[in-house]
């Protein structure tokens, strides 16, 4: 008995009993330090959108709730948790109801909000339906309806339609400008390649979505003439309506495609468990993940006894004690406990597997140091004192809370338009009306690179054109400096954003 104490310094004996003492002790090597220092800008980071999805069941709710907490605790950032799961489990992560609508769990710098994608795409749906009667008025109705039920099918029946329309409804707050920092609590895995999908099918919808929009506008016309001058306020207000709906859609979900794919201001956190299923699921998530050109930054494991359990010898020594029985702990106490320990023990050879199979994984190995792994805990992880505790298993050196700057929750320079210089084709920073529409680009115009999802590394780099756009490639000439060299791409406009114009100089540029 007291070689195993002096091995494991986990078994003693207190009073005549054993006490089995779980150590929890996280990995010091893999932590999610390295994102709460991209929230606070350094590195050259630029971190807006935490979107934090995995396999159902596996603590993900949990992890994107401690990750929330610490952004607004050690970062001293404005946080926004947004939930589009439709099982929603935020109310029941930190007991307190949440709506809609961001409410404050009681934590200072973060709210948080619960939206429901069925009950989000339900209510746009049943707009569409009371468009049809106004626009019809008194004509024909019924064929009205149809036309309107086509595009209601049609809108409905795209995958990821559900999550992609509740997180445009969130844009309104992010737009607000009142917070730093987004944490999306995603649905379960399948939800969320679906979603991924979404930018390519919409290419596609868009162009039908157009097609509709003039058909209906033909057979709006032929009510005009039918109705003669009696055309009713109702029926041209609601053909502005609709024009303003379809644009919104378009805008609001190529919105979220650029949110997501964005690799400067976006990360993707995977939620798993050490376990065959979960690992699995992982990096095929991993995978359409890089495929989509999403950026995942790191891999929580949770509810790991790795370095808790007693090693096979351990074990070992365990049972030959209990099988000669001791005079200090009665033999009925003594049976309970070799139990536990096998099942631990048991756990730990599985997860041990696993793990090293996950961090083998050629997905992973660009991200090995930010493969999270978090211990099983004795406690149940519901409210804020929980979720704090949780938290600090998921950091080794976290920033403190004055490394952050404060920040006002008023918002800084009031609200801002998501993506709108991208859609729009303007430059990035201006305010619309600040850039010129027509802009033609001009040899020492300064230029910044951005939207190549194949190079992403030379996204948010500043550079000066040296040639002029090429009207059979459609290219111009940028050149930057990378890793301490110049080098010159031959870039599509809209993989470039003018930052400011050239000077005019006399006897021209050199390059």
């Amino acid at each position: 008995w007291k070689s195993v104490q002096q091995q494991h310094q986990r078994l003693e004996i207190v009073h005549g009993f054993i006490v089995f003492s779980i150590q929890n002790t996280p990995k010091e090597a893999m932590s999610l330090d390295s994102l709460l220092h991209s929230a606070l800008g350094r590195g050259g980071a630029d971190l807006k959108f935490i979107f934090v999805g995995g396999k159902g069941g596996v603590g993900k709710t949990t992890s994107s709730s401690a990750i929330a907490t610490l952004l607004s605790q050690h970062c001293n950032r404005r946080v926004l948790l947004v939930s589009t799961d439709p099982a929603h489990s935020l109310s029941d992560a930190f007991r307190c109801d949440f709506t809609n609508e961001p409410t404050s769990p009681g934590v200072s710098n973060l709210e948080v909000m619960e939206i429901d994608p069925s009950e989000t795409m339900e209510k746009e749906l049943g707009r569409w339906a009371e468009l049809a009667k106004d626009i019809a008025g008194d004509g024909d109705e019924g064929n009205m309806a149809e036309k309107i039920g086509q595009f209601q099918e049609w809108l409905s029946g795209i995958p990821g339609i559900d999550e992609a329309t509740a997180l445009s409804s969130a844009i309104r707050h992010i737009e607000s400008n009142k917070y730093d920092l987004i944490v999306f609590d995603t649905a379960p895995t399948g939800h969320t390649l679906k979603l991924l999908g979404m930018p390519d099918i919409l290419q596609a919808g868009i162009e039908k979505l157009q097609g509709w929009q003039s058909t209906l506008w033909g057979y709006v016309d032929a009510l005009k003439v039918m109705g003669g001058s009696n055309t009713s306020k109702a029926r041209l207000d609601a053909k502005s309506e609709v024009a303003s709906m379809l644009e919104n859609y378009k805008r609001g979900i190529q919105k979220v495609a650029l949110m997501l794919q964005d690799q400067r201001r976006t990360r993707f956190v995977v939620v798993c468990i050490a376990e065959y299923l979960s690992v699995s699921e992982t990096r095929r998530l991993l995978v359409e993940l890089k495929k989509n050109r999403v950026r995942a930054s790191h891999v929580v494991v949770n509810q790991l006894v790795v370095d808790s359990a007693l090693t096979k010898d351990e074990l070992v020594e365990l049972e030959a004690l209990a099988e000669i029985g001791s005079l200090a702990v009665k033999q009925d106490l003594l049976s309970k406990t070799v139990h536990a320990c096998r099942l631990t023990t048991a756990r730990k050879a599985i997860q041990e597997k696993y793990l090293s199979q996950l961090k083998a994984f050629p997905e992973t190995q660009e991200i090995l140091d930010g493969i999270c792994e978090v211990p099983l805990l004795a406690e149940e992880v519901t409210g804020n004192d929980a979720l704090r505790r949780f938290a600090q298993y998921m950091v080794r050196n976290p920033p403190a809370a004055a490394d952050g700057e404060a920040t006002d929750s008023s918002g800084p320079g009031g609200p801002v338009k998501l993506y709108d210089d991208q859609l729009d084709g303007k430059p990035a920073g201006s305010e619309g009306g600040a850039c010129e529409e027509s802009w033609t680009p001009t040899r020492g115009d300064t230029v910044k690179v951005d939207g190549l999802a194949k190079s992403p590394q030379y996204n948010g780099l500043e550079g000066v054109v040296v040639s002029a756009l090429n009207p059979e490639t459609n290219r111009v000439g940028i050149r930057i400096a990378y890793e301490g060299q110049s080098k010159t791409l031959a870039l599509q406009m809209k993989n470039i954003v003018l930052v400011s114009k050239a000077k005019k100089r006399k006897g021209g540029l050199k390059d």
